[in-house]
């Protein structure tokens, strides 16, 4: 890795997948700082790499990034918010545009920012590539968030010649990953495991080790700058084989059919008196995209960087069991 020895800033660094990243960058030699908001957030990095540089800021906040990042070669963006639309506007959208001048000013080498596959929309069947247009419209904030993120990255680099990448991950599990990992082997390990209508439709696991692994390729190579890049299993797996390896650590395969009709309804007439921007106003997109069968394909990352992901699914979840374990969640 040729950021051994090199300045780099991972905001975010105290997340998921930004304490992944930084972990990784520091063990492979690069001099990372880890942008944090509190102590508190940072003692994890700390605990496990006493390498890692933690400054103080806030992506809001164009002052610490400007201190942050002085010096630095790459930045990587990983920094998210999962609030109400403000919130999230404020962070994923006006944060970003915040980072990405910060970078310009700074003369950073590459911003690496992290998007995601949900700007594609929720009305999809079939393959997707980074060819497709984004989501003109939805009432999911993050969809629209990241929408507008991956907007500003694009315009600031234009106009201020700030080499950029966009890795837009699907749905990145592995150890210490809440939604994917914690909350999903929550509903796996329920005997029966109840799903609403077909478990045949597609979803996007990606190991978090594959998605640094493919940031590091794209902090460095010719290729990904000014490109954008899928971060997805291709092709994809079912619902119930993802769950389904989860319910394999917990020692059952059993399920609960529970019939699409009535939760079709249900959804609808929720959504109907929820404000618009919200999750609940986006609900039947998300039950109806959870039925479908499409692939977002890796394609022009083999062709363009040589990468595709490396971590099979069964291999994957098989390592988030001493987490799980740590977590008193599995026996």
């Amino acid at each position: 890795m040729t950021l051994s020895g090199k300045p780099v800033l991972v905001t975010g660094a105290t997340g998921f997948l930004g304490g992944a990243l930084a972990l990784r960058l520091a063990a492979e030699g690069a001099r990372v700082r880890a942008l944090a908001r509190s102590p508190q957030k940072a003692e994890f990095l700390r605990s496990r790499n006493s390498s890692v540089e933690v400054v103080y800021g806030d992506v809001t906040e164009p002052v610490s990034l400007r201190a942050a990042m002085e010096g630095c070669a790459v930045v990587f963006h990983t920094a998210v918010s999962y609030g109400n639309y403000e919130t999230q506007r404020r962070v994923n959208a006006d944060g970003t545009a915040q980072v990405a001048n910060a970078a310009a000013d700074a003369g950073v080498t590459r911003l690496v920012h992290v998007s995601s596959i949900a700007v594609y929309g929720y009305e999809l069947t079939g393959d997707t590539t980074e060819a497709m247009p984004v989501a003109a419209d939805s009432d999911d904030p993050y969809l629209l968030t990241k929408v507008e993120a991956e907007r500003v990255v694009r315009e600031i680099g234009e106009k201020r010649h700030l080499p950029h990448t966009i890795i837009r991950p699907g749905m990145i599990y592995g150890p210490r990953s809440g939604m994917w990992t914690a909350t999903t082997f929550r509903l796996a390990r329920l005997k029966p495991t109840p799903w609403v209508g077909s478990n045949s439709g597609s979803v996007h696991p990606i190991f978090v080790d594959d998605v640094v692994d493919m940031m590091l390729v794209l902090a460095e190579h010719p290729a990904a700058s000014g490109e954008v890049f899928n971060c997805t299993p291709d092709p994809s797996c079912t619902w119930r084989e993802f769950i389904g390896a989860y319910q394999r650590l917990a020692g059952h395969q059993r399920w609960l059919a529970l019939p699409y009709a009535p939760f079709r309804i249900a959804v609808k007439l929720l959504s109907s008196i929820a404000p618009p921007r919200t999750q609940i106003k986006a609900l039947p997109d998300f039950l109806r995209l959870s039925q479908q069968r499409l692939t977002h394909r890796m394609d022009k990352a083999r062709a363009l960087l040589g990468w595709q992901p490396k971590v099979e699914l069964e291999s994957g979840v098989e390592r988030c069991a001493p987490w799980l374990r740590d977590m008193r969640l599995l026996q």
